[in-house]
């Protein structure tokens, strides 16, 4: 799958991310942002916009639209739901268009990188 690709071939590329937002930018189509994770990114204990990935959003947003760049932050997160088999979902809930991909299951699940490594593969 592309988005699989983008993630494995890019992981940890400051060059190959800002690529990616010159491309969106020609293009005229938006930079996505997808999250994934537990209660953290999901954001209980306070109202869904106030979740981290929104706090981003309007953080970055001035930025993108500096730049003429739409930006679409999508939370995808859900509370109690362990990243297997969830991740094998990914596709649906954080679609197959995202350029960034958090993957936020540490609090609960360690610092392992089985599942990732197997969501990934």
């Amino acid at each position: 799958l592309e988005w699989l690709d983008k993630a494995v071939d890019t992981f940890g590329s400051l060059e190959t991310t800002a690529k990616r937002l010159l491309s969106k930018k020609y293009k005229g189509k938006p930079f996505v942002m997808a999250f994934a994770g537990y209660s953290v990114t999901v954001g209980r204990g306070n109202y869904f916009n106030q979740s981290f990935p929104f706090v981003l959003k309007n953080l970055l947003e001035p930025i993108f639209q500096k730049i003429d760049i739409e930006l679409i932050v999508r939370n995808a997160a859900i509370g109690g739901i362990p990243s297997f088999p969830y991740a094998f979902c990914f596709p649906h809930f954080l679609g197959t268009d995202a350029d960034v991909i958090s993957w936020d299951y540490s609090m609960n699940e360690g610092k392992g990188s089985n599942i990732l490594e197997s969501f990934i593969r």
